[in-house]
């Protein structure tokens, strides 16, 4: 009879364990794929299902800056070997002043258009990348920033070796942020990058995940994020943890420019001020614009926004 009892619990054990390791894969391959993966078998360079549902087609509408522009391409250093896409955009000047407007989440080179506008304006060449996963450029995920930075410092190895003499400063916006923050962070970063902004970018992968599950969604961030950084390991090939500007910017190499809206409800104001007092940079800044909301502060307040980068990179960049 014990037997049979202790046969009957054994069984019981085991099919809890496989049902929770069987709903955990299932929980977070969907999340994984929702969040991460980019394309359908119709629209192959549609973001994630994520970012659709809050931006459809019809809502992205962009003006290109009317100024010379080429293409240019670069591969990937990994072992996906990714053909990645970018703009340069010429001020129609002789310059030496560059920027890398770096786009977020679920975007394209486009959503970078109004800054890059703003910085042709003021006699810059602008390059503008799809980064890996988004627009022209190949890939299948979304890294957070983390793969990404290694495709920014790739950019910037391009402008130096065509454009000697450029000072180069990159400019990012939420998980261009983050890219620009864990690029600013690494030991191979051309000596031309000279500074970085960052705006609205979060202090990690992680912790954003998990703030967007409590705050937007009411879903505990235990279990699902274990869940879905183990699924995300397995399909995506990178850990949420790999992705934390909050530990770039204790090692960054150039001077760094915070911008946060007070308004913004995706990535807490208060992730700014963390990742200022992380920051070990050679000189570093922080700026609150009232009133805006995530990614629009270069909009709400364009001449304070503008005016206090001009004036953060002047002295890096020359005159």
């Amino acid at each position: 009879m014990k037997k049979i009892v202790l046969s009957c619990l054994l069984t019981a054990v085991f099919m809890v364990v496989l049902f929770i390791f069987g709903t955990g894969y299932y929980v977070g391959n969907y999340a994984v794929h929702f969040g991460l993966e980019r394309g359908t078998a119709e629209h192959p360079q549609e973001p994630p299902r994520a970012y659709a549902l809050l931006m459809p087609p019809e809502a992205r509408q962009y003006t290109k800056p009317d100024y010379p522009a080429e293409n240019w391409q670069v591969e990937s250093r990994d072992d996906l070997h990714l053909k990645l896409h970018a703009t340069h955009f010429s001020p129609g000047v002789p310059s030496n002043k560059w920027v890398i407007v770096v786009h977020g989440y679920g975007c394209t080179e486009a959503n970078s258009w109004y800054i890059a506008a703003n910085y042709l304006q003021m006699g810059w060449h602008v390059l503008t990348p799809d980064l890996r996963a988004a627009g022209k450029s190949e890939g299948r995920y979304l890294t957070m920033g983390y793969r990404e930075s290694d495709d920014l410092e790739l950019w910037a190895s391009r402008i130096a070796q065509e454009y000697p003499q450029a000072k180069v400063v990159l400019h990012g916006v939420s998980m261009g942020a983050a890219t620009v923050m864990i690029a600013a962070g690494k030991e191979n970063l051309p000596q031309n990058v000279v500074a970085a902004i960052e705006d609205c970018g979060y202090t990690s992968a992680y912790d954003e995940l998990a703030n967007q599950l409590t705050s937007s969604f009411r879903i505990p961030a235990f279990p699902m994020m274990n869940l879905l950084d183990w699924r995300c390991q397995r399909v995506a090939g990178f850990s949420l943890h790999d992705a934390v500007p909050l530990d770039a910017v204790k090692h960054a190499r150039v001077p760094l420019l915070f911008i946060h809206g007070t308004k913004d409800t995706l990535v807490p104001p208060e992730m700014a001020q963390e990742l200022y007092d992380a920051a070990n940079a050679p000189a570093k800044q922080l700026l609150y614009i009232d009133g805006a909301a995530h990614a629009a502060a270069s909009q709400k307040d364009q001449e304070k926004y503008f005016t206090t980068v001009a004036r953060f990179v002047a002295p890096y960049v020359g005159s």
